[in-house]
């Protein structure tokens, strides 16, 4: 949440700047993902359902994108998504998350943490009432994968930096408020695919005469496939809806 409240901050104090409100698009928003893991992860392909038991979780997000007139710079928008989910199951004996399988049977604190910032950069390609943006995304994550047990542990990092194709299609009714978009982030090279999707609908409405506000319900899907990618497996999908809400300069 704290994120959350440093864009929201930063959207108030951006408010007055309306003389550039025709050359310079800007837009905050934030929100909660409901995504529920599926799959597996580690060398003995432990489940994320049935074994670990992770369940849906209430997952926050937020983003700021600026769109300008230079033909020749890109736009560009930053997204921070905090995803984490925890629990606590029996870990059974030979339990391989990362190359020290577990011992004996034991209960074992779990932690999954998938959070990441990325960094789009993006031109649009068509830009009335259908629109096109076409770029890359450079995506860190930070996370953390553990089973800690009374007598044995197991830890892995999920630190890395990964570039993604990106691409945007939407549609606009206009006159109405209404507006469609699917969006994608893509790479499949070698041990590592990753596929973060979503589709979403969204109503925008005047609240300021620089600002509009917009509600967004959609539906995301991020699947990972890593095999042996530097001692780290997975063939994992997360997934939910999500609901967001958007101010526009």
């Amino acid at each position: 949440m704290k994120t959350l409240r440093i864009f929201v901050a930063l959207a108030i104090f951006l408010t007055p700047i309306t003389v550039f409100a025709d050359l310079i698009g800007l837009s905050i928003g934030g929100g909660s993902w409901q995504a529920e893991p599926q799959g597996n992860i580690g060398r003995t392909d432990i489940d994320l359902s049935s074994t670990l038991r992770l369940q849906e979780e209430a997952n926050q997000f937020a983003y700021i994108a600026l769109e300008h007139p230079l033909p020749l710079l890109p736009n560009i928008r930053l997204q921070r998504s905090d995803l984490n989910w925890s629990g606590n199951e029996l870990i059974s004996a030979g339990s391989d998350l990362n190359g020290t399988p577990f011992v004996v049977t034991e209960q074992a604190d779990i932690s999954l943490d998938l959070s990441h910032t990325d960094a789009t950069f993006y031109y649009e390609v068509l830009d009335n009432i259908v629109d096109l943006d076409l770029g890359i995304t450079a995506r860190l994550f930070d996370g953390e994968a553990s089973l800690i047990g009374a007598t044995q542990q197991q830890n892995m990092d999920l630190d890395a930096t990964v570039p993604l194709l990106y691409g945007k299609l939407g549609l606009a009714l206009p006159t109405t408020g209404w507006h469609a978009d699917i969006a994608a982030n893509w790479i499949n090279v070698d041990e590592f695919r990753l596929v973060d999707w979503s589709a979403e609908l969204s109503y925008s409405f005047d609240i300021l005469p620089a600002m509009d506000a917009g509600i967004v319900l959609g539906y995301r899907s991020m699947a990972i496939e890593l095999d042996d990618l530097d001692e780290l497996q997975s063939d994992a999908t997360f997934d939910g809806y999500y609901i967001a809400l958007r101010l526009y300069f």
